[in-house]
């Protein structure tokens, strides 16, 4: 079973430890901690377990605007790739922030990482135009009734 734990001093080295050969789209470990350390305002990091391992990261939103979450930076280690884990994350994450009273969740993906789109849209998230400052990236959202 997936869950998320917030990256703590008990949690941090396990998280640096996780491998990934390509990662194009996404970050490495030091990079996604980095990045939640420079927006530590408004997000936290996470590790994502399956049962008691550590086998990705992501960073969440937690403030919102106007009931809109966000999250960024999510992977999944190589050795639990293409196991679904990914997109039983992004229910995880989509519960996480239903609980916060969410309207909708909105992530940004790369036009390439058709892995990522593919798991959104699996997700229910629906393409919602292109980033502005980024035309190689679109803009996802998964809307809640």
């Amino acid at each position: 079973m997936i869950k998320l734990q917030q990256v703590t001093k008990e949690n941090f080295y396990a998280c640096l430890e996780l491998e990934r050969e390509e990662w194009f789209f996404v970050g490495d470990s030091y990079a996604v901690l980095a990045n939640a350390y420079l927006y530590r305002e408004s997000s936290l990091a996470y590790a994502i377990y399956l049962d008691e391992t550590i086998i990705g990261m992501v960073i969440l939103d937690e403030k919102g605007t106007e009931g809109v979450y966000e999250f960024t930076d999510l992977f999944i280690a190589d050795d639990y790739k293409g196991k679904g884990h990914a997109a039983e994350t992004v229910e995880v994450i989509l519960n996480h922030f239903k609980q916060k009273g969410a309207k909708a969740v909105q992530i940004q993906v790369n036009k390439e990482n058709t892995v990522a789109i593919h798991v959104y849209k699996k997700c229910g998230f629906e393409e919602d135009g292109t980033v502005p400052w980024n035309k190689e990236f679109l803009f996802m959202k998964k809307k809640f009734a």
